[in-house]
């Protein structure tokens, strides 16, 4: 129990690394707020373990984001899982694609973090 009632915040925590860290924090005995857009894969994840609080959330949403975030207090870490990488070379990613790579990339942790 090492992380025992540490406020964390984890953010794309309904599937792959996010979830694995989620269900890690929350073992270590964690309180885990773990967010993603995925609400059905979200609520299987709060089944799995009862340290888990769950909230639908797009992080790149900036009032969604302020919203969430002014109602919790006292995180002890941000754990930003939140990420995209296009799927072939620079020659094939279009305008659309980029900008959605660095909002979901690097907007995403602006907000989280700030």
């Amino acid at each position: 129990m090492r992380l025992k009632n540490k406020k964390i915040i984890v953010t794309a925590a309904a599937q792959g690394i996010g979830k694995a860290t989620a269900l890690a924090f929350a073992k270590e005995g964690a309180i885990v707020f773990a967010t993603d857009i995925n609400e059905e894969k979200l609520i299987e994840l709060k089944k799995a373990n009862s340290n888990i609080e769950i909230f639908k959330l797009d992080s790149t949403n900036k009032s969604d984001v302020s919203n969430y975030c002014s109602s919790i207090e006292d995180i002890d870490v941000l754990f930003h899982a939140v990420g995209f990488v296009h799927h072939g070379n620079i020659m094939d990613c279009d305008s659309n694609e980029f900008q959605r790579s660095v909002n979901v990339n690097i907007y995403s942790a602006f907000l989280m973090t700030q």
